[in-house]
């Protein structure tokens, strides 16, 4: 258990399980690198990234009905009809703009992502660290990795992928003093942050791109948000289980589906990648949403806490879901 605290501050005591496990595997994927092992051949790599992000990833997005109920945005049936209803017009709406404008929603959703990803750590500081921590985070592969991110870029969003690529890459110098100012801000209250900020940024620049995001985005990332989801909703714990099975289930049944009606054996790959990067681009920007929301209803709350409140504490103030 992580020790922490009335602030919400992580105690040097202790290190979170999530930083265990993502430090333990990122260090065995840099020695394989170092010792010039072979790696799986790309399709398995699209394959397995496919695996982990559906079982580990998207669980952690699926309690955002819950984070919804507390922050206020529903409380009766009928509320709970029209969040759901809500929330899937805006992932139809980001993927059909993703349709419309490919290269404009890379670079939106890049952005975006920097932003979420770079609240994994420094939580406690002003948010252009965090934002800094998360660009580095999406900009070194393209730094090391150019040809890969262009060729991956171009098949999500047209050639105008590929000038986000050697963008990246041109600003990889500044991703790289970006990652280093998290890390060493981090080092001074939560030293175990600084640990994976420096071991995230050492998988972007040497490890293939797939296996670096497929480690960090399940291992870390969802690891550590859907464990604090789970902490904050201890007090209904068995809803909290259901809720997230099911809002898992759904969009793998509609991927599913896709896959199996519109696919064929010779694209596979391509598609699990298409789907995959832009299925998360239409989950994540209305969960950022209701994160947002649920950070700006506990900074300014209004009238007596609402049940599960409580539970919350120190919850509250780490890294939102």
């Amino acid at each position: 258990m992580t020790g922490s605290t009335a602030t919400g501050r992580v105690t040097s005591r202790t290190v979170p399980a999530e930083t265990m496990v993502f430090c333990s595997l990122a260090l065995v994927v840099l020695v394989v690198v170092a010792l010039r092992l072979p790696l799986p051949p790309l399709l398995v790599q699209i394959g397995v990234m496919g695996i982990l992000v559906a079982v580990l990833g998207l669980p952690h997005g699926a309690l955002d009905p819950l984070i919804a109920r507390r922050a206020g945005l529903w409380g009766t049936p009928a509320g709970f009809v029209g969040f759901n209803l809500l929330y899937i017009a805006v992932v139809i709406a980001v993927v059909g703009l993703w349709l419309l404008a490919p290269p404009l929603s890379l670079v939106v959703f890049l952005l975006v992502s920097a932003m979420h990803f770079g609240s994994d750590w420094n939580s406690h500081h002003a948010p252009w660290l965090r934002f800094l921590s998360g660009f580095g985070l999406l900009t070194l592969p393209a730094l090391a990795h150019e040809a890969d991110v262009s060729a991956a870029y171009t098949l999500l969003a047209g050639s105008g992928g590929g000038l986000v690529a050697q963008i990246q890459a041109d600003l990889g110098l500044l991703a790289i003093a970006g990652m280093l100012a998290g890390a060493i801000v981090a080092a001074r209250r939560r030293p175990h942050e600084s640990v994976e900020i420096i071991l995230a940024g050492a998988l972007a620049l040497l490890a293939p791109p797939l296996i670096f995001f497929t480690l960090y985005f399940c291992a870390l990332h969802s690891f550590r948000h859907l464990k604090a989801g789970l902490r904050a909703e201890r007090g209904g714990g068995r809803l909290a289980v259901a809720i997230t099975a099911v809002y898992t289930a759904a969009p793998l049944l509609v991927v599913g589906y896709l896959l199996v009606t519109f696919t064929s054996a010779a694209n596979l790959a391509s598609d699990v990648l298409q789907v995959v990067f832009i299925g998360l681009a239409g989950l994540t920007v209305p969960h950022m949403m209701v994160v947002t929301f649920e950070k700006y209803r506990l900074a300014r709350p209004v009238g007596p806490p609402k049940p599960g409140h409580a539970a919350l504490s120190a919850a509250q103030r780490a890294p939102s879901p």
